[in-house]
């Protein structure tokens, strides 16, 4: 089997952020949304500490793939 993931953005219109996509050929089979953190001074850190938790979420599962 193949695992990969996709982090895309999302629409303001939508809350902004990142939506992650976890992939097992090419089939999405979980993710996750990933608005801008509050926890950040601008909006770019806010949206750079967003994607970082959506890439720590997709490599603990990769991981988890590679244990199984």
């Amino acid at each position: 089997m193949k695992y990969s993931y996709e982090i895309i953005p999302r629409s303001v219109e939508v809350g902004g952020g990142w939506r992650l996509r976890l992939l097992e050929d090419d089939v999405e089979v979980g993710g996750g949304v990933f608005p801008p953190s509050d926890f950040a001074e601008n909006e770019a850190d806010a949206l750079k500490l967003a994607y970082s938790d959506a890439e720590d979420q997709a490599y603990a599962w990769l991981d988890s793939k590679e244990a199984a």
